[in-house]
C-alpha cells in the first residue's frame, strides 16, 4: 500500500512537472503544500524559500507602480477566504533575482470531502505574449496610417486638380470669372476642413483634464448649435435623469467637440425638422450620453463602415468627424460609443463615460 502511494504520488508530481505553467498549492493557512518546475523556473524560488517567509510576501509584494501590496488585498487571499474561483488576466509575480514578470493567472478551490482545503493557483508568463500584441499593435497603426495617407492623397487631390485646371483655365485665357473664385473658394475649403479634421485626429501632446458639470457642458453646446436648428426647424430637447451638479472628468473642449459632431450629424441627418433628444443618464460608475434623432436612419451595412476614414454618407463629407469622435472618446476618455439605427425612425449614438467624479 505504501509503495502504491509513493509511485501515485511520484507520477502525479511528473505530471506536474511536465506542464509548461507554473503551477502551486497552499492550504487554508496560505502555507504552500504544491509547487511544480515550471512555478520554480518562472520565479527561481524553490519550495523550500516558502518555510520561511510567506509567498505573497516574496511573488507578489508590489505593483507595478512601486506600491506595496498588503497581503489583506491580494485577490488570491480573498479566494482563498471565500473558496471562489479566480481569474486574473494582468498581473506580475517577483522573482528571485529581484526582477518580474506579467502572468494571467487562475485560482480554483481545493475540494476534500465536501469541504474547502485550500487553493490551486496556475500562471502563466504573459512577457511573449505582450510583446507579440505590441508588434500586431504597431503592424495595425501602420496599416491605419498607411489607409490614411491613402485616403488623403485621394481626398485633397480631386480640389488640387480642380485648382490647377483653373489657374491654368485663366492664366490661358486672362479671364477673371467670379464663379471660377466661388468653385476655388469651395475647393480651398474642403482641403482646409481635412486638414483641420485630421489635426484634431491627433491626439495633444499636453491634455489638460478637468472635473465639469456634465449638464452645463452639453446646455453649452446646444446654445452653439441652436441657431442651426433653428434654421432647419429642429427641437434640441434634454432629458437628464441624473444631478445636473454631476461631475465628468474630462478634457473640456474635446468632449464639445464630440457633442458637437454628434449634433451637427444630426441635424444633417433630419431634412423635414423634428427633434433631437440629448438624454443624460447616471448608471453604476459611468455616465450614458444619448443623442437620438428621428431622421430617416442608417442601413446596417453602413453603420459598419462608420468611422473609417473618408468613408461618408454626405456628398461632401470626409468621413473624419466620427473617427475624431471614436479618439477622443475611446482613447483620451477611456468610454465607447455605440450605433443603433432604424431605417424611417432614426438614430441614437450613445456615449458611454466612466464617472471619476472623484479623481
Amino acid at each position: 500500500m505504501q509503495n502504491e502511494i509513493e509511485r501515485l504520488s511520484h507520477v502525479n508530481q511528473l505530471i506536474l512537472d511536465s506542464v509548461a505553467e507554473g503551477i502551486y498549492g497552499i492550504d487554508l493557512n496560505a502555507k504552500v503544500i504544491l509547487w511544480n518546475k515550471a512555478a520554480e523556473s518562472l520565479t527561481g524560488y524553490a519550495i523550500t524559500d516558502f518555510e520561511s517567509d510567506n509567498l505573497h510576501n516574496l511573488i507578489h509584494h508590489t505593483n507595478r507602480e512601486g506600491e506595496h501590496i498588503p497581503l489583506q488585498q491580494c485577490p488570491v487571499y480573498h479566494a482563498l477566504n471565500s473558496g471562489e474561483n479566480l481569474f486574473i488576466k494582468d498581473d506580475i509575480f517577483w522573482r528571485k533575482d529581484g526582477s518580474y514578470f506579467p502572468v494571467e493567472y487562475t485560482a480554483n478551490p481545493m475540494i476534500e470531502q465536501g469541504k474547502h482545503v485550500g487553493m490551486v493557483i496556475t500562471f502563466r508568463d504573459m512577457t511573449e505574449k505582450k510583446k507579440t500584441d505590441e508588434i500586431l499593435l504597431q503592424w495595425e497603426k501602420l496599416s491605419l496610417v498607411g489607409q490614411m495617407a491613402a485616403g488623403v492623397a485621394h481626398e485633397i487631390r480631386n480640389p488640387v486638380t480642380s485648382l490647377k485646371g483653373f489657374f491654368q483655365l485663366m492664366r490661358a485665357n486672362k479671364e477673371y470669372n467670379d464663379s471660377y473664385f466661388d468653385i476655388m473658394d469651395s475647393e480651398f475649403n474642403r482641403i482646409e476642413s481635412i486638414i483641420k479634421e485630421l489635426l484634431m485626429f491627433s491626439k495633444p501632446h499636453e491634455s489638460h483634464y478637468t472635473n465639469q458639470k456634465i449638464a452645463s457642458l452639453i446646455e453649452e453646446v446646444i446654445m452653439l448649435m441652436e441657431p442651426q436648428a433653428l434654421i432647419k426647424n429642429i427641437n434640441i430637447a434634454t432629458d437628464y435623469d441624473t444631478s445636473s451638479e454631476a461631475m465628468v472628468y474630462c478634457i473640456e473642449h474635446q468632449l464639445k467637440q464630440v457633442f458637437i459632431n454628434l449634433i451637427k450629424n444630426a441635424l444633417e441627418a433630419m431634412e423635414n425638422g423634428g427633434t433631437i433628444v440629448i438624454k443624460v443618464q447616471h448608471i453604476n460608475d459611468e455616465f450614458l450620453i444619448q443623442v437620438t434623432d428621428d431622421g430617416a436612419g442608417i442601413p446596417d451595412d453602413v453603420i459598419e463602415k462608420l468611422g473609417e476614414p473618408f468613408y461618408s454618407t454626405k456628398e461632401n463629407g470626409t468621413g473624419l468627424g466620427l473617427m475624431v469622435t471614436n479618439n477622443i472618446i475611446k482613447n483620451n476618455h477611456q468610454g465607447a460609443i455605440h450605433v443603433e439605427s432604424q431605417l424611417g425612425k432614426g438614430t441614437t449614438f450613445t456615449v458611454r463615460l466612466p464617472n471619476f467624479e472623484n479623481m
